[in-house]
């Protein structure tokens, strides 16, 4: 991974290694929401709480377990 990536990129590629590796294997959608606001706010970057379930929901809905549209997705949201 690049050395020089922003917040942004840096959060994208998180939470879709979150998301698509099973690394947390007990935890469901509510619960990386959880953890990826937390990491956000951290990094002063901020949905609002509508925001966040659209995300959720619509990651939920797609073939988001391929990166490409898990990175269009996130990127609906976050590059606004």
């Amino acid at each position: 991974m690049k050395e020089s990536l922003s917040k942004k990129e840096m959060l994208r590629y998180n939470m879709y290694r979150m998301f698509k590796d099973d690394a947390i294997p007990y935890a469901d959608m509510e619960d990386f929401i959880v953890m990826w606001q937390a990491l956000a706010d951290k990094w002063e970057i901020h949905l609002s709480d509508d925001e966040w379930d659209q995300f959720a929901e619509e990651i939920n809905s797609e073939a988001s377990n391929r990166q490409n549209v898990f990175n269009e997705i996130f990127d609906t949201y976050f590059n606004q």
